[in-house]
């Protein structure tokens, strides 16, 4: 690109780094076709946790850095910065990039002062002909998603775009377009899971898990709750469950034939957009509607979510009005043990994890007394300890090694509809 005036400048340079702008981008291939064309996308990994922690000015120097070491790999390759800490590469064919070696250069230490800062940053390359018919808007919103799921893995992700991640991208594309029209018709529903004590069997308890039927394909919640979580829909969706999980709650109790346990609780998850912007009291009138008590629901929710203050905030109004609140999938946290008992939350979930591929795991007694050790500070610590993943009788007998009372898992059911579930109870009565 050209620059001619300096209205140009503005619109099209970036003032910090030098590189090109976003508009930039958009202008350049707005209107031209994206055959031999390689884009490669650069994003600087804990970005804003960067910004907060070593300030504008140090992160100033770190974007300059990636900036020239990206012209600098590249020669004449145009260099596009398109977000905060954000980059696009545009390169012919015929020059071969090694984004590995590229991301090598990366890393290298920036020097400010007295600070040494790494940089890492995970890349994205995309073939055009990987998917033709994408615009280059198109191309962002492809390169942001597949490198936003990669990188839940971890820093430093190396990934190319080919046709199982198109195939994923025209999934996801789908659900976000039909999820608006779901959630004012209520096509989601509940399906439910029993927390069964793992010595008596007695049921004390149900998990309600949102199901949803896209086109006669029955799709489960780690299918479509992150894009409700893009679309602001989330919470929608997991109040229409708890709505429906306290209601099922009351029939049942109402049932002649069936008597639960008193310590009978639901569980219900909350993402963390539903923890931030849940009205209680709306949540407080369903539980009075249907007389049901806050001590009687369980809110679930991922770890993740706590390091969010006004998240964590929440939780701690929810354990003041007697709601129970349960930190899932416990098993790899990555939260100190001696956090814990700042946590506002009363039980932990071992995740399915602690279960899976276990024979095959030549570190098992040492996962096994790292585990143990979890289940027992947490008992201190008045948790109540849950163990998902039981699917066979062995893993039954692992989880009573650990001395956990409670668990999920598809040894006891696998989750069902509510009439099925009514039967699930009456046949487990029948066999205590």
């Amino acid at each position: 690109m050209v620059v001619k005036t300096e209205l140009e400048r503005l619109a099209f340079i970036d003032g910090l780094t030098g590189a090109m702008s976003k508009n930039a981008l958009l202008s350049d291939f707005e209107n031209r076709s994206l055959d031999n064309i390689h884009f490669i996308y650069v994003d600087i990994d804990n970005f804003k946790t960067m910004n907060t922690i070593f300030g504008i000015d140090a992160v100033d120097r770190i974007l300059v850095h990636v900036s020239k070491t990206l012209r600098e790999y590249c020669g004449n390759s145009q260099v596009y910065r398109v977000g905060g800490g954000q980059f696009v590469l545009v390169t012919e064919r015929h020059f071969i990039c090694d984004s590995s070696e590229l991301q090598r250069l990366l890393i290298q230490p920036v020097i400010l002062q007295e600070l040494q800062i790494v940089v890492n940053a995970s890349i994205c390359v995309f073939d055009h002909d990987d998917y033709p018919q994408t615009t280059v808007t198109e191309l962002m919103k492809l390169m942001q998603l597949t490198l936003a799921v990669e990188k839940k893995k971890g820093t430093n992700r190396l990934v190319y775009f080919g046709e199982s991640r198109r195939a994923e991208y025209e999934e996801k594309k789908e659900i976000a377009l039909n999820l608006y029209n779901a959630v004012k018709t209520h096509q989601f529903y509940p399906k439910f899971r029993p927390f069964v004590d793992t010595y008596t069997n007695e049921i004390i308890g149900m998990q309600a898990v949102s199901r949803w039927d896209l086109k006669g394909k029955r799709l489960r919640p780690h299918c479509f709750l992150e894009a409700a979580e893009w679309t602001g829909l989330v919470y929608d969706i997991e109040k229409d469950m708890f709505t429906e999980a306290v209601k099922f709650y009351r029939e049942l109790k109402n049932m002649k034939d069936i008597k639960l346990s008193p310590r009978f609780k639901v569980g219900v998850h909350f993402s963390r957009y539903t923890l931030k912007r849940a009205k209680i009291e709306d949540l407080l009138s369903v539980l009075e509607e249907f007389n049901v008590r806050p001590q009687d629901i369980i809110i679930q929710t991922k770890e993740e979510y706590i390091s969010d203050p006004e998240a964590y905030q929440r939780l701690g109004e929810f354990r003041a009005l007697n709601f129970m609140v349960a930190l899932d999938d416990y098993t790899n946290s990555s939260t100190s043990l001696s956090l814990l008992a700042e946590l506002h939350v009363d039980a932990i979930t071992l995740g399915k994890a602690l279960l899976e591929n276990i024979e095959n795991d030549e570190e098992y007694m040492k996962k096994m007394n790292v585990y143990k050790l979890k289940v027992d500070i947490s008992k201190k610590f008045d948790f109540t300890v849950i163990a998902d993943g039981i699917n066979t009788e062995r893993d039954l007998k692992l989880v009573k090694e650990l001395d956990v009372h409670i668990g999920l898992g598809r040894y006891y059911s696998r989750a069902v509809l509510k009439d099925d579930f009514v039967e699930y109870i009456k046949n487990n009565k029948k066999k205590r």
